[in-house]
């Protein structure tokens, strides 16, 4: 009796496997239950038989002239829900989900940026007459920004000096720190300079990047990929601030353990480029005057930016500078992407693969955070981080979270910038 119930499990095995390898089975596998397009696509559905669109609001084309699959492109946006039968008796159904088509220049230029916060950020403190922190005493901490003194607003370093100079006594100061405002009362000694709060402030701060991609029409622009934050508190900078064209003068190469570093420099006798509006994680954003956005190389018309689930491992392309202006593409290979149904950073890995860019920098460097990549055609991505065990790989982020950044909300950030001066106050 045992043995002849071990040959049935046995059996029963065998026969399990041998389905799953069977064409109807194997065929099940490439049934999708979602799929995301655009106005822009034509996507191609399998097919097993009863296939029919059970529910479409807008005009949905389909082509049944091949006997395997379906192909889909819709002019309109909306949902459709369509309905295949396996076996040709089990239904099975899909929701496909159409976004309208978005297009945009790609960038790749190098860009100088100058940020500033919108008041006076604590890098540090000093001890003043009495031999203490007059501002750490009353609780101020690293990383908060001044916003006013006394209820009058200050923007700058030399502004909160000069106001601060002229005060005696006791001392409002409005402070943010992370997203709260509140009011902290600092008790100054007087003395014959005036009074001084006890804290190194700074600024602004300034480096090299790339520009992902702008809107012809609009002038809005989008770069670095990554958020921006002050190198000693490692606070995200809350502020504006002012885009310059670059031309890079250098590559120094990454190697393991130390990333290597685009050297760059503003073109001051250039005008502004643009102005920068926002500070995000998904990168720097505003509004660029596209008539001074000038650069040799590069792709010269504009192209559609993919949705997140249209990413995919295989061959792509990024744009960035190597030297002076001039826009290069060099090749990579996209290892990995994140299922991300809402916005994320760290969304693809991407290993570098070009002789060229290997040869000139070791893979992605400091400088390059920014640089879009191109798959099949589209617009998919900002290279954003590189691996310091690893300089040839590093992390991108999708386009469409930069594109949308207003409605969502071990590595080394591949973009250097440097502090402005602290000041003592």
């Amino acid at each position: 009796m045992a043995g002849w119930l071990r040959a049935l499990k046995f059996a029963s095995l065998i026969a399990v496997t041998l389905a799953c390898f069977a064409p109807p089975v194997r065929h099940l596998e490439t049934l999708p239950t979602n799929i995301d397009m655009t106005t822009d696509d034509e996507v191609a559905v399998p097919r097993t038989g009863g296939f029919r669109i059970i529910n479409s609001p807008q005009q949905m084309h389909s082509d049944f002239s091949h006997p395997a699959f379906v192909d889909l492109s819709s002019q309109q946006p909306g949902d459709v829900e369509i309905q295949n039968r396996v076996f040709g008796l089990i239904p099975w159904h899909t929701h496909v989900h159409v976004q309208q088509a978005e297009r945009v220049m790609v960038g790749g230029q190098a860009v100088g940026i100058r940020l500033s916060s919108t008041g006076p950020i604590v890098v540090g403190f000093h001890r003043t007459s009495d031999g203490s922190s007059p501002a750490a005493n009353a609780h101020v901490e690293i990383g908060d920004m001044i916003l006013s003194v006394d209820k009058h607003p200050v923007r700058s370093a030399i502004e909160l000096q000069q106001v601060i100079r002229d005060k005696r006594g006791s001392i409002l100061l409005t402070i943010q720190r992370g997203e709260h405002k509140k009011d902290v009362v600092v008790h100054c000694p007087a003395t014959a300079a005036g009074s001084q709060l006890g804290v190194y402030v700074r600024d602004k701060t300034v480096g090299v990047g790339t520009l992902t991609f702008y809107n012809p029409e609009t002038g809005a622009f989008a770069a670095l990929g990554h958020m921006i934050s002050d190198v000693d508190t490692g606070r995200p900078i809350i502020g504006e601030g002012l885009m310059y064209p670059a031309v890079i003068t250098g590559v120094q190469a990454g190697k393991i353990g130390e990333p290597g570093e685009k050297k760059g420099m503003f073109v001051h006798s250039s005008r502004e480029l643009g102005h920068i509006a926002e500070n995000t994680p998904y990168g720097i954003f505003g509004k660029l005057d596209v008539s001074a956005c000038h650069a040799t190389g590069g792709l010269r018309e504009a192209i559609p930016v993919a949705l997140p689930t249209q990413v995919h491992p295989g061959p792509a392309v990024i744009y960035t500078v190597l030297h002076g202006q001039k826009v290069e593409p060099f090749q990579v290979r996209i290892e990995n992407t994140s299922r991300q149904r809402t916005p994320s950073t760290k969304s693809l890995i991407l290993r570098v693969t070009d002789p060229r860019l290997l040869s000139a920098a070791g893979g992605i460097v400091q400088g390059m955070s920014g640089s879009p990549i191109v798959q099949d055609g589209k617009l998919v991505g900002a290279v954003t981080h590189v691996f310091v065990s690893d300089p040839t790989r590093g992390y991108g982020v999708y386009a469409y979270w930069m594109l949308h950044h207003n409605a969502r909300d071990g590595e080394s950030a591949s973009a250097a910038f440097a502090n402005g001066p602290a000041k003592a106050v």
